[in-house]
């Protein structure tokens, strides 16, 4: 790679190792790098809110009544504190979440063998496909609300893993794209 090349797309070439590097991140330890995340969010959204709120003050009290910078700034800020203070309830949630999911998956799957059924009981050649989507439905709904935790764990890898693509690709179509440069 040459030094212009590099000086040319150093933000390209910066957001690309950024990805590389958070997917490498999530995959050795993502409930760190989670709670890490979710406390830089909550710093942001406190900054966001302080800089409401300081606008709200800095604006004539009339026009600061037709708007609701003070109500914005206050809310933002205490969500930034949640996230910031209270970070494990999200590392807490979201194996609720999943089992919730897995819980729904498994309805539609009862209801996917109903309509297999229905249409067997009026003899109809394709029942199988309905069997099919049943099956399926089923299958991955007792999965994931059953074992919450593995599911989390197999989203975090498959979302480090695309980061991890995604980043030496970019890497790899830029230098292709300018290389003659």
């Amino acid at each position: 790679m040459s030094i212009k090349f590099l000086k040319e797309n150093w933000a390209a070439m910066l957001i690309a190792l950024f990805l590389i590097a958070v997917g490498i991140l999530l995959l050795v330890n993502p409930a760190t790098f989670a709670s890490a995340i979710l406390k830089i969010a909550g710093a942001v959204l406190i900054l966001c809110g302080g800089w409401d709120i300081l606008k709200y003050f800095r604006t004539e009290a009339a026009d600061a009544a037709k708007g609701s910078g003070f109500f914005s700034g206050i809310t933002l800020a205490s969500v930034g504190a949640f996230c910031i203070f209270s970070g494990s309830w999200m590392e807490r949630a979201f194996p609720v979440m999943a089992v919730v999911y897995g819980i729904m998956q498994i309805l539609f799957g009862y209801r996917s063998l109903q309509r297999m059924v229905d249409l067997l009981r009026m003899k109809k050649k394709l029942w199988w496909t309905m069997a099919i989507s049943a099956a399926l439905s089923l299958l991955l709904g007792f999965i994931i609300a059953l074992n919450s935790e593995m599911t989390m764990i197999g989203i975090w890898v498959f979302t480090g893993i695309s980061m991890i693509i995604e980043g030496i690709y970019d890497c790899f179509a830029l230098w292709m794209a300018f290389r003659d440069q």
